[in-house]
């Protein structure tokens, strides 16, 4: 983060983004089985090569799990921020003063989950952060950045200071 400015909101994705890899291995892991079970003994390459496909499989599953634990969104109260990747590391970037409508979604299945879809979105311009998925708890997110968006300008140096003395006190005629 850069000086004078503070993090409001660190937030992992929902877990659910996980789902997709889960899904797979698990369904490898059965498959895995019946053909453990289903294979006579006398082919012991193809349980060798079963064996083999699961365990590539589930080094995706570890791969996309630490893919998962490494994508962070950030809001501070100068930014918007979503860091992601193992190896490159990615940071999408959109300024707070550039947001000019921020909405999330929860289809029924979202909600019971408890995650969202936040969309941003700037003037006229196509931006690298404008869909964060799997945003856990959107609603206090959502107010907790709009508490950002829309606070009150701080006021501006000229209006802290003192008006200078209009020169003499004598009145002028």
């Amino acid at each position: 983060m850069v000086p004078n400015e503070s993090v409001r909101v660190l937030q992992r994705k929902h877990w659910f983004a996980l789902w997709k890899p889960g899904a797979i291995t698990v369904g490898s892991l059965f498959l895995l089985g019946i053909i453990n079970q289903a294979v006579p003994d006398d082919a012991q390459p193809v349980r060798d090569i079963a064996v083999v496909v699961f365990l590539l499989v589930f080094a995706y599953f570890v791969w996309k799990w630490f893919d998962w634990y490494e994508d962070l969104f950030i809001a501070t109260d100068k930014r918007l921020l979503n860091l992601h990747g193992v190896i490159v590391r990615k940071v999408e970037m959109m300024p707070l003063g550039k947001v000019t409508d921020m909405s999330y979604q929860r289809d029924p299945a979202q909600k019971f989950l408890g995650y969202g879809v936040f969309r941003l979105e700037s003037a006229g311009q196509d931006q690298a952060l404008s869909v964060i998925n799997y945003i856990p708890d959107p609603d206090k997110h959502y107010r907790q950045i709009s508490a950002i968006l829309f606070a009150p300008p701080q006021r501006r140096l000229s209006d802290k200071l003192v008006p200078a003395s209009t020169g003499s006190k004598v009145p002028i005629s």
